[in-house]
């Protein structure tokens, strides 16, 4: 007789009670966020070198100054084919010469003077609209990469739970709300990169040609 009731009682929370939601999977969750931490900290390492190198080439930091190159050569084969470049850099400022600066991959002829701008730690690089274009395009290409991949933590649900006529996506998503913004973020970041890029080499073009 009690094991009747306890049958019937069985039944009754199994049919008539709706089942208990057993709550977020906190390892499905920590891994997100630890995902999603680990995103930010490599696009906040990465864009630190197109951003910095953004400083000299668009003439905003750095020590300006006049570059001739004595002799250049290529380096490697194909796609990791270089060109060094070597010679005197005299900068504007007065500041000691430098007879032996090196310079890689610059669009400068042998024994033509062109303007660099020596870097905080010694380096050399080309300032123009190319170069800041590509560079600014980068910074662009970095932050949306870094929406996208985010994408995937704020997309994913909290917990997976398989049921017979139940679709997956209808697992609960703890950040669902972020998914529209890191869309946007996505899609903006990656027309800015495109277009940056783009007017930079129109007009790196229209420089080379009538300048």
């Amino acid at each position: 007789m009690e094991q009747q009731v306890a049958g019937a009682e069985d039944g009754a929370g199994a049919e008539g009670v709706p089942a208990r939601d057993p709550g977020p999977n906190w390892a499905l969750t920590a891994v997100g966020t630890l995902f999603a931490i680990g995103v930010l900290a490599l696009a906040g390492w990465l864009v630190r070198f197109p951003a910095d190198e953004f400083r000299y080439t668009s003439d905003m930091a750095g020590t300006p100054g006049t570059f001739t190159a004595a002799h250049c050569h290529n380096e490697g084969a194909g796609k990791s084919r270089t060109r060094q470049c070597e010679g005197p850099f005299v900068p504007h400022n007065g500041s000691p010469t430098d007879p032996a600066a090196h310079i890689t991959n610059a669009r400068v002829d042998v024994g033509k003077p062109a303007e660099l701008r020596r870097t905080d730690g010694g380096g050399y690089v080309q300032p123009g609209v190319l170069n800041a274009g590509m560079d600014l395009a980068g910074v662009f290409g970095i932050f949306c990469g870094a929406a996208f991949l985010l994408m995937f933590p704020a997309a994913g649900p909290r917990r997976v739970k398989v049921e017979t006529g139940v679709p997956l996506r209808a697992n609960p998503q703890p950040w669902g709300t972020l998914v529209p913004l890191l869309l946007g973020l996505f899609v903006f970041f990656g027309a800015a990169a495109m277009l940056t890029l783009f007017g930079a080499v129109v007009l790196g073009v229209i420089g080379a040609i009538f300048f």
